[in-house]
């Protein structure tokens, strides 16, 4: 099933995972899988790894968990380090597998120059490669409440959100983000400017200091000065921050709810106990 017909009868509760590196290192993403799926997702997502370093997994566990049939899957397709003939190879391998779901992303400019492929730029790129090809893709793009760590500007930053819009995108999943004001205040400038489809938000509790703040600079999300000073007391104990990022991500969704969103994305860190206790917490 096509996931924007999901969100258009309800609100959805998704999680993304990142295939292992090996197979042999697959256990692990298994019960994380198996241990979420008692809260009924209505769809999951893999990614693709740096460059598609994970290209042949991701397709391999997004076939296996369709076939399932525990929920829906959506599989990650990057562009950056692919010509337009391997992707159009995706897309076959994805429509023979009967997966009807694809996040669109540029994806990171890798180290490597040789690695960097000229004929696909951006995302929306992509996503007019995708509508090309087959009409039977739902087709989900990334949005980022704090602008895109490239942008120019926020305003220039929404311009190219709209435009994945325009190019045949169905819905949005945003990027990390720790201060819900930066998600009201983005979703009210696409609504203005005309972005009409869901925008869903994501959000990664936090079970690591030095991690988040890696993560974060990477994105260019933001972490509140209040949050960055609690962290900061427990960036040598990482239990201590799992419990403090399970309340935070609790209250952090509780007001995501009381604002009419569309659902909740958890980039889940192939982890499955604090979204549980979250989930658990808001009594989903």
């Amino acid at each position: 099933m096509k996931i924007i017909n999901i969100i258009n009868k309800k609100k959805t509760l998704s999680f993304e995972f990142f295939p292992p590196k090996t197979e042999s290192n697959l256990g692990n993403l298994n019960k994380t899988i198996s241990d979420l799926s008692e809260f009924n997702p209505d769809f999951v997502s893999f990614t693709y790894g740096a460059g598609g370093s994970t290209r042949k997994l991701t397709l391999e566990i997004s076939q296996k968990t369709k076939e399932s049939e525990i929920t829906e899957v959506m599989s990650h397709l990057t562009c950056i380090t692919h010509s337009k003939s391997e992707i159009i190879e995706m897309l076959s391998a994805y429509k023979k597998s009967n997966i009807e779901n694809i996040i669109a992303l540029r994806g990171d400019i890798p180290n490597n120059s040789n690695d960097l492929k000229k004929e696909i730029h951006h995302a929306t790129d992509l996503i007019e490669i995708i509508k090309n090809y087959s009409d039977d893709f739902c087709i989900a793009a990334a949005c980022y409440p704090e602008s895109h760590p490239e942008s120019i500007s926020k305003n220039d930053d929404l311009k190219f959100t709209k435009l994945k819009q325009s190019k045949g995108a169905d819905f949005f999943i945003t990027q990390l983000f720790f201060n819900n004001s930066d998600f009201f205040s983005f979703r009210e400038k696409a609504i203005k400017l005309g972005i009409t489809i869901p925008i869903i938000p994501a959000i990664m509790p936090i079970t690591s200091t030095r991690q988040i703040r890696k993560f974060t600079n990477l994105c260019g999300a933001s972490i509140p000065d209040s949050l960055n000073k609690k962290l900061e007391n427990s960036i040598n104990n990482d239990e201590e921050t799992t419990k403090f990022g399970i309340e935070f991500a609790t209250m952090q969704i509780n007001e995501l709810l009381n604002n009419d969103i569309p659902g909740i994305h958890f980039y889940s860190l192939n982890k499955s106990r604090s979204v549980k206790e979250v989930l658990n917490n808001i009594n989903i």
